[in-house]
């Protein structure tokens, strides 16, 4: 059995592996995989396509169903742009804060309870705790999706996951649905003094995101107050287009995204959006251009935490921290991918998403020990 790590040491190793989605985190999965089987863990492995990216799922206690899963990404957003004040894969304390990249989104929590391992091992367990290190949160939620395959390909039947987003430690047990669409804007070149004879696919563009605005001020009157805000929100995020000042622009690129209401079906949502596209944006240009098109593919998605107070997941968090109701929060997490699994999920970590994806992203010391004292808790319970 390994020597334990303490926790700020652990997270500050994790902070040092540059594990920005667009490149491998396998020598972070290789360093968590060894501390996790020296301790006991029985760990197993699922990779991306290109085999440079990596889950690892380690188990400890009794092999039956149930228990719990402690869950957490690996994967950071990019440093590139922001106005660090220290190097972002350095780790560095300052009073009573670590900084760095991923110290609260997420390295803190997964650094506490890789931390935790070997008194996992140690402990006499009724229930098994499972520990699930996963690829390519922040760029879809792509690899918590191969883990699940994995799990259910082998009967792996989870009782429970708690991921450990930050939420200071707060119990969320529901977040919004999100999804990143492309609309591909198809117009007809020409001289820009005569507009009339093309379809300027910029112009095309800004119509699309006046559209946009349009149906979101429809979908605020569906409102849940437990989120802030709460109602459903559209907003085009990004457009490219246009090769000249002088030159009708033929193709324009709008990338925008929804963050919808758990419960509500965002596939309506898109197909509001198209047909309002169709009869009033596409019907103006064609009548110049017959061509004209506007394209819209969702890139990504993921599906919303629904609330429900009464799961084994709600119910075990609030018993855990005392907490006398569960939260709601507007960002996505991986818990809807348990949760649409078949696997109860509640969220409940380290630190504050107010610091994480920016420069000089921190995590205060007393969350890190708030945390380990929550995932003491649950060794207990799953030791009872």
């Amino acid at each position: 059995m390994s020597a334990q790590i303490a926790p700020l040491e652990l997270v500050k190793k994790l902070i040092a592996f540059d594990t920005t989605s667009r490149g491998s985190n396998l020598a972070l999965i290789d360093f968590a995989q060894g501390l996790l089987e020296e301790s006991g863990g029985r760990c197993r492995r699922t990779f991306d396509e290109t085999g440079t990216k990596a889950n690892v799922f380690a188990t400890f206690g009794p092999d039956e169903p149930g228990g719990f899963v402690l869950s957490g990404h690996t994967d950071v957003v990019p440093v590139d742009g922001q106005d660090w004040t220290s190097d972002p894969f350095k780790p560095e304390l300052r009073e009573d804060k670590l900084y760095g990249r991923g110290a609260s989104d997420m390295k803190g929590f997964v650094g506490v309870a890789l931390a935790m391992a070997p008194k996992i091992a140690a402990t006499k367990l009724n229930k098994p705790v499972h520990i699930a290190l996963s690829y390519d949160e922040e760029v879809g939620c792509y690899g918590v999706k191969e883990l699940l395959r994995d799990l259910a390909a082998n009967e792996i039947r989870p009782g429970l996951v708690i991921v450990g987003e930050p939420t200071l430690m707060k119990v969320v047990g529901a977040h919004k649905a999100g999804g990143v669409l492309h609309t591909r804007c198809h117009g007809r070149e020409g001289h820009s003094s005569a507009p009339e004879k093309g379809a300027n696919a910029v112009m095309m563009a800004g119509e699309f995101v006046r559209l946009l605005e349009s149906v979101w001020d429809e979908l605020r009157a569906d409102q849940d107050q437990r989120f802030d805000p709460p109602h459903t929100t559209l907003q085009a995020n990004m457009i490219e287009g246009g090769t000249a000042t002088n030159i009708l622009a033929r193709d324009a690129l709008v990338t925008w995204e929804y963050r919808a209401l758990p419960d509500r079906d965002a596939e309506a949502i898109i197909a509001r959006v198209r047909a309002r596209a169709e009869s009033e944006i596409l019907a103006k240009y064609r009548r110049r251009a017959p061509e004209a098109r506007l394209d819209t593919v969702l890139h990504r998605s993921y599906p919303g935490l629904v609330m429900d107070e009464n799961s084994p997941a709600v119910r075990a968090a609030l018993e855990l921290t005392g907490a006398n109701h569960a939260e709601a929060v507007s960002y996505g997490t991986e818990a809807g991918h348990f949760q649409r699994a078949g696997i109860p999920a509640v969220i409940c970590g380290p630190g504050s998403i107010d610091q994480a994806h920016k420069a000089d992203e921190w995590v205060a010391l007393s969350e890190l020990r708030a945390c380990e004292a929550f995932l003491s808790r649950v060794l207990t319970k799953a030791a009872a």
